[in-house]
């Protein structure tokens, strides 16, 4: 029979336990990996949500910045980490659908190890030319660039990157004999077309904007399904007379496979009411992403639905990776 001395005790370490067991998620701070470099526009889109996010939860959120290998560094430090609420990873297009299909061999699965929490923006795509181009509007580039094959190249901020496949779906399409220059980054791509070196690019709308605002470049279509709030003046393909779809990246959160379904519920919903603040989703739309909230369903089906077309521009780009 068990002492009163024991039973005394147990009744102690229950009492110690029972505490900690029921400590409300989170915590403590929560971790958010950004697999790309500090201060461009998809790194300062995701703190302005996390923010948002941070002050629901009541406690901090520290973002961690792991670029290389196009975001593959910092999204397998995600896909290995605990499955327990406390790491986020930001997840676009290029590091979540994209990299599947570039990279033959990748340590990690983003289909296995990986699960979309919440998209809380897209990110639209500009296509521009230097103000010595001779045309400004979209069929008129697609005009010039047919009458002349061959003669001018475009710029982009890297092979692989989502920008650049974005325009080899529409040279597949559109059937254009239009060369492709990578650069490091967006900032040299942009440089490039507004220093005339080259006459054509293709860029996220964000770094491109100022460029646009100085005109020293000008602006002729966005791959989006409406306008932009900060380039109201420029057409979407459609509204330019191009039936050519294409897409905008996604931007949003994934979590560790495994992550409780409470916890990854209440996160969802707070990327949703930190959308819904004005001052947020304003800011947003000034570095070109327009915010659009999706749950952990619908942004898993948008994922899976663009695959395809992911892979086909990768390969149409010829641009794989071992």
């Amino acid at each position: 029979m068990m002492s009163r001395l024991s039973c005394l005790s147990a009744i102690v370490l229950l009492s110690a336990l029972q505490p900690a067991a029921a400590q409300p998620y989170p915590a403590r701070p929560v971790k958010a990996v950004v697999p790309f470099p500090a201060g461009g526009a998809i790194d300062v889109a995701a703190r302005l949500v996390l923010e948002g996010v941070a002050a629901s939860l009541g406690q901090p959120i520290v973002v961690e910045n792991k670029p290389g290998a196009s975001g593959n560094i910092g999204t397998q430090q995600v896909a290995r980490a605990p499955a327990d609420g406390y790491t986020l990873l930001l997840g676009a297009a290029v590091n979540t659908a994209v990299s599947p299909v570039m990279y033959t061999k990748l340590d990690y699965s983003v289909d296995k190890d990986l699960t979309p929490l919440a998209q809380f923006g897209n990110a639209a795509n500009l296509i521009y030319v230097h103000p010595s181009f001779p045309a400004r509007t979209l069929a008129g580039v697609l005009e010039e660039l047919k009458r002349h094959p061959g003669k001018y190249a475009y710029a982009s901020p890297g092979s692989g990157t989502t920008v650049h496949l974005t325009m080899e779906l529409l040279r597949a399409r559109e059937n254009l004999a239009v060369q492709h220059v990578p650069f490091k980054g967006s900032p040299a791509a942009i440089s490039a077309v507004a220093g005339d070196q080259l006459k054509l690019g293709i860029d996220a709308a964000g770094p491109t904007l100022p460029f646009v605002q100085g005109e020293r470049v000008v602006p002729v279509a966005v791959t989006a399904s409406k306008r932009l709030a900060v380039l109201p003046d420029v057409p979407t393909f459609a509204e330019a007379g191009v039936n050519v779809a294409l897409p905008s990246s996604y931007l949003g959160f994934y979590l560790p496979a495994g992550v409780p379904t409470g916890i990854a519920e209440r996160l969802a919903a707070e990327v949703e009411k930190a959308l819904a603040r004005p001052e947020v989703a304003g800011k947003l739309r000034q570095l070109g992403v327009e915010p659009e909230f999706l749950g952990p369903q619908a942004f898993a089906a948008r994922v899976k639905q663009e695959r395809a077309m992911w892979a086909e521009a990768v390969k149409l780009s010829g641009a794989t990776i071992d």
